[in-house]
């Protein structure tokens, strides 16, 4: 500037009101007390461990698992015992196989008649004894007997045959059932599988029911953990913001003309 002058200097000081001092005192003690924690372990239970329900549906399944199911059994052994069996047979009649008294008397009574006629023919003719009359009369009683075992044999084939297709459309509906019973077995058996699922997750349910109340606990532990930070950094935001800041002064001094 014209004219000159001494020279001169100015210094600027930055001050925390003294309504502030306070607080920044408590800001410092607090800071350093936080620096000072060590690691604060959570000592509650975190995981919700397996309910009575759950351990009951694992047991059901082990149970299951190991010692199979009564009816599954009963269903594999009667299914094993149709695969093993070779296929069923006509039915025999039984009077086939062996000799019938009935026939055998009708056939003598009818025979017996017929050498009676032949007989009471030749004395009627005065030719008792005649080879010819006894040869006609044999061949007659051979007949007789041939017609009437013939007629016998084919009824009793026929019965036979009938009895067979009984027996054997008998046979194709109890393997039928029998088949159809061993596929149900299964059903059943895995019903017990169903029943411990279901059990199990009821279980699941009352689990995540108590789990939520552990998450709870824990969210807490972890707010109380944060809450001295959220202090401090609310304390520190007192002096960050105005007019509660610091405050600044400037001193001027020396100079002249």
């Amino acid at each position: 500037m014209a004219g000159g002058g001494g020279g001169g200097s100015s210094t600027t000081t930055t001050s925390i009101p003294d309504e502030l001092k306070p607080l920044a005192s408590a800001y410092t003690n607090k800071a350093i007390n936080l620096s000072n924690q060590g690691f604060t372990p959570y000592g509650g239970q975190r995981f919700a461990d397996l309910n009575t329900t759950q351990n009951l549906g694992i047991g059901m399944v082990q149970d299951r698992a190991l010692n199979g199911d009564p009816t599954m059994k009963a269903g594999a052994s009667s299914l094993q015992q149709m695969l093993g069996s070779g296929p069923q047979g006509a039915t025999v009649n039984p009077y086939a196989q062996q000799g019938n008294p009935y026939l055998d008397a009708a056939v003598n009574k009818a025979q017996g008649n017929v050498l009676a006629n032949a007989q009471g023919a030749a004395v009627r003719s005065g030719s008792f004894g005649n080879s010819g009359i006894a040869e006609a009369a044999g061949k007659q009683m051979a007949d007789v007997a041939s017609t009437m075992y013939g007629n016998a044999w084919g009824q009793q084939a026929q019965l036979a045959e009938a009895g067979a297709g009984r027996n054997d459309a008998m046979y194709q509906n109890w393997a039928g059932n029998r088949l159809n019973a061993s596929g149900q077995a299964l059903n059943y058996g895995n019903q017990s599988y169903q029943d411990a699922n279901n059990l199990m997750r009821a279980g699941q349910m009352m689990q995540d029911q108590q789990q939520q109340g552990l998450d709870f606990n824990y969210g807490q532990f972890q707010s109380a953990q944060q809450l001295p930070y959220q202090q401090l950094a609310a304390m520190s935001g007192v002096f960050q913001s105005q007019p509660y800041g610091s405050s600044s002064t400037t001193t001027q001094t020396g100079g002249g003309k």
